[in-house]
């Protein structure tokens, strides 16, 4: 269980819809199920700025429930119930194409599937062994399980071609998952063997970005 950090400026709720996204926020909650599975708030928060209070997501491409009470932040803000958000790449300071943040039923049967096509592979390609991951090479297809930042049980498969790379399942909590894609490295073409540790270097660069920004994970 990973330690949980308490964003001490969040404040009692509003009862301002949720049905759109709010014009501005600086948080975000991806919101709790209760026991009539109906969604409300209170479910792990991520940031949707910088510590520095800069904007981080592109809102068109953040997607809000339609909850009527929702918490507000330090500054009287709302903190929207979310399912997916997309942050702009530009701002994250790690060289991606794509990255979002989305609700998922169940994040250990997403990531599973995802991993199906890897063990596929592993039956009828060349296999290489690095210290955090296992990846499966033919001549222009790479898909690679690597060690997990977050959650150890849910399998981390990445898969690349000539050009991109796709990490369609990085499982940070039982409902909520990070897709990412970024331009290949050539270098994990001209050397296989080192492919997983550089796989694998990004997957950290990403969480290092997104660790800061979440909280009740």
């Amino acid at each position: 269980m990973r330690p949980v950090l308490i964003l001490g400026f969040l404040i009692a709720a509003t009862q301002a819809s949720a049905q759109n996204c709010p014009d501005f926020f600086r948080f975000v909650d991806f919101g709790l199920q209760d026991s009539e599975g109906r969604f409300i708030r209170g479910g792990p928060i991520f940031r949707g700025e910088s510590l520095e209070g800069r904007s981080l997501l592109i809102r068109e491409q953040t997607q809000c429930r339609a909850i009527r009470d929702i918490a507000s932040d330090g500054h009287g803000n709302p903190v929207p119930v979310v399912t997916s958000m997309t942050y702009d790449v530009k701002k994250t300071d790690v060289e991606l194409t794509s990255l979002r943040v989305s609700y998922v039923e169940d994040t250990w049967v997403a990531a599973d599937e995802n991993s199906e096509q890897h063990r596929r592979n592993l039956v009828a390609a060349r296999t290489v062994r690095g210290q955090n991951s296992l990846c499966v090479v033919s001549s222009d297809q790479m898909s690679c399980q690597v060690v997990s930042p977050y959650l150890s049980d849910v399998d981390l498969v990445i898969y690349c071609d000539r050009t991109q790379c796709r990490m369609p399942v990085l499982g940070v909590a039982e409902t909520i998952h990070v897709s990412a894609e970024w331009a290949v490295d050539a270098k994990i073409w001209n050397d296989p063997k080192i492919a997983g540790d550089v796989i694998f270097e990004k997957v950290q660069e990403i969480h290092a970005f997104l660790e800061p920004l979440t909280s009740g994970l």
